[in-house]
């Protein structure tokens, strides 16, 4: 009985002292993740930060008298301004979805949602000559479970994407897969594609393919991270199928 007893205090003992060392080496990763987030932030935020500074700085020793020069300067900060609220709104909605945001889902009609989000882009794709196809026809009356608001930011941000890696003269295509039970939405370009090795990072937060370009274009670096937590809250993940110079394809599923 003796032995009984003594050898169920050695197993709890065990188990604690493995739950202990599981703790452990989980907040040595959590320390090691944030100071790596917090480290790329200060990265993220000193870019536009800095250019905003020069602008002004340039501006007041003498600049802003040169009407040559001074709309410039004030286009060129006025811009980063816009790329530091970009970015602000991304770690805000980031720290949200990491918390457990509570998404509103109801149905509404997936095609209504993506012609929406095709109008806000329209400008953009049309100063590169882009075309966005999107058929319609299949989907007619079919309604999607979700948080509608949401599922437009998946959309938003891979169109977006899409257009931007996509040079001039291509294409953007999106296409709905009706069955039974879910929607499959595949979102299309032609672009510059992203090189095999980069594919199982680029939900990465703050990952970039090619930073220089990147950054040249613009965007937060969080979008395909923000793209991946709204889709696990939907139940659904997020496929990427690519070829560098020929385009790149994303897929992803919503219940009917």
């Amino acid at each position: 009985m003796l032995n009984k007893e003594i050898f169920e205090i050695i197993e709890e003992l065990y188990s604690i002292s493995q739950r202990t060392l599981h703790e452990l080496e989980t907040a040595k990763i959590f320390k090691v993740n944030r100071n790596e987030f917090m480290g790329n932030v200060a990265h993220e935020l000193r870019t536009p930060i800095f250019a905003i500074q020069l602008s002004l700085e340039t501006l007041l020793d003498g600049a802003i008298n040169d009407e040559k020069v001074n709309v410039d300067f004030l286009s060129r900060a006025f811009n980063q301004t816009k790329r530091l609220k970009s970015l602000v709104d991304d770690l805000i909605s980031i720290s949200k979805f990491e918390t457990g945001v509570k998404m509103s889902k109801r149905y509404f009609g997936i095609s209504n949602t993506i012609h929406k989000t095709i109008d806000e882009l329209n400008a953009l794709a049309k100063n590169k000559n882009i075309s966005i196809e999107f058929d319609s026809s299949v989907a007619n009356g079919v309604s999607v479970f979700g948080d509608e608001e949401r599922l437009q930011q998946v959309l938003v941000n891979l169109i977006d994407n899409a257009i931007k890696y996509t040079s001039k003269e291509g294409f953007v295509r999106v296409t709905l897969d009706v069955k039974e039970k879910e929607v499959i939405v595949n979102i299309e370009d032609n672009g510059i594609g992203i090189p095999k090795k980069d594919l199982p990072r680029i939900f990465e937060r703050f990952y970039r393919v090619d930073k220089t370009r990147s950054r040249d274009i613009g965007g937060s670096g969080l979008g395909l991270s923000i793209v991946k937590h709204i889709l696990e809250a939907h139940s659904s993940q997020i496929k990427v199928e690519s070829e560098e110079s020929k385009g790149t394809k994303f897929e992803f599923s919503l219940k009917r």
